[in-house]
């Protein structure tokens, strides 16, 4: 989302692809054609652009289900609790959880993938749930919000019903029509969104436009709004539903922008980067190796495909410090080396967090410990804390 800078958006909003289950017709789409692995990783990175744009003290909601894996591709019935993967890593990333409201809806279609009546019907024990609910997450951006104009904050006053309606833990509303775009969210559920976490005036985000309700609601509330959508088909749903060929003097403006592909290479695949899902404990795959182009300091490393990277565990011993980048290009000059990750990702400075490896396992985060070059970071918590103590003490 290169078109929006940091802590430039006030709310976002949105319903991310479900896994393996709805084919929105692009090779780029997040999801249908994705291992379990590659989709949570996927839309994690989304999850950190959206931390970025976001401004301090404001929110992110996102409309997920729990969702069954069926039998016929997987072996056996079970349902996958995409939400728990949203919350561990949006918590990661700088997000403060701040809970979820259930919504109970009554839908046309089973977008969680699921039959009307499923399992041993009619005898037990083998029923199944019918999962006819689905979750919005809310997560805060920590952080002092900017002050509402006046005028605007009391344009953006709620009832006592509004109120006590939206801010309860369950919403029954029904599901919307599906015309077109095979999963979209009523308007009730972005309009109640927008009225509980923004002002009018606010900007509202929705990186998986789909249909444009999000920005619908957003223009009935008197908010802008941003939408990214890849699926070009989806351009005439989303201009019809917001008007955008009527014309008149006091009518919204829409600019549509389409981004260029390929416009920038990926420094490191991110699905390397193991995220946190619970798929990623049994994942095996062949490390990627890069050279070191430039030692900024004991803690910082350039790489040769322009990524800068933070060694975890690792603060800056002054009175060493020549002799630690001494060792670091002594060790790396003309070798390859690897990453490894921890639940950490980025630094303040959006720089990645690793333990640095050479080829041959060298461990180069432990290496500069032991031979005193560097001090221990005791102020975080990381996988190697301990043994890294443990290091500095020999």
């Amino acid at each position: 989302m290169t078109e929006l800078g940091d802590n430039s958006v006030h709310l976002v909003i949105t319903s991310p692809p479900y896994w393996q289950l709805k084919d929105y017709g692009m090779n780029e789409q997040i999801g249908f054609n994705d291992s379990y692995e590659n989709y949570v990783n996927n839309l994690n990175l989304v999850w950190k652009e959206c931390y970025r744009v976001l401004d301090n003290g404001c929110r992110l909601c996102v409309n997920i289900g729990d969702q069954f894996a069926r039998s016929v591709y997987y072996g056996r019935y079970k349902v996958i609790p995409i939400r728990t993967e949203i919350i561990k890593f949006c918590e990661s990333v700088g997000f403060d959880y701040m809970g979820a409201i259930i919504w109970q809806k009554k839908t046309t279609t089973n977008t969680t993938g699921g039959a009307s009546i499923m399992g041993s019907f009619p005898f037990p024990r083998n029923g199944i749930l019918s999962i006819d609910y689905e979750f919005i997450l809310l997560f805060k951006k920590l952080g002092a919000p900017k002050r509402p104009d006046k005028n605007n904050k009391e344009l953006s006053r709620m009832t006592k019903e509004e109120w006590k309606e939206y801010f309860s833990g369950h919403w029954n509303f029904g599901g919307v029509k599906q015309d077109g775009h095979i999963a979209m969210f009523p308007e009730e559920l972005p309009k109640r969104l927008i009225k509980m976490f923004s002002f009018v005036g606010d900007k509202i985000l929705d990186p998986f436009l789909g249909s444009g309700t999000t920005s619908l609601a957003a223009k009935k509330l008197d908010r802008s709004s941003v939408g990214y959508e890849i699926n070009h088909e989806f351009i005439p749903y989303i201009k019809k539903k917001l008007q955008v060929s009527q014309l008149g003097l006091f009518a919204t403006k829409y600019e549509f922008i389409e981004q260029k592909k390929n416009s920038f290479d990926k420094k490191i695949d991110p699905k390397k980067l193991q995220f946190g899902s619970k798929i990623d404990k049994n994942h095996s795959s062949r490390e990627e190796y890069y050279s070191v182009k430039e030692i900024i300091s004991p803690e910082i490393i350039k790489l040769t495909n322009g990524l800068t990277v933070r060694l975890i565990g690792i603060k800056e011993d002054k009175s060493a410090n020549g002799e630690a980048v001494e060792f670091l290009k002594l060790k790396t000059r003309n070798q390859k080396v690897y990453m490894k990750f921890d639940k950490e990702k980025y630094d303040k400075d959006n720089n990645l967090l690793c333990y640095l490896y050479l080829r041959n396992k060298t461990f180069i985060n432990a290496h500069l410990i032991k031979n005193g070059l560097v001090l221990v970071d005791d102020q975080r918590e990381y996988k190697h804390k301990h043994k890294f103590l443990n290091l500095r003490k020999l």
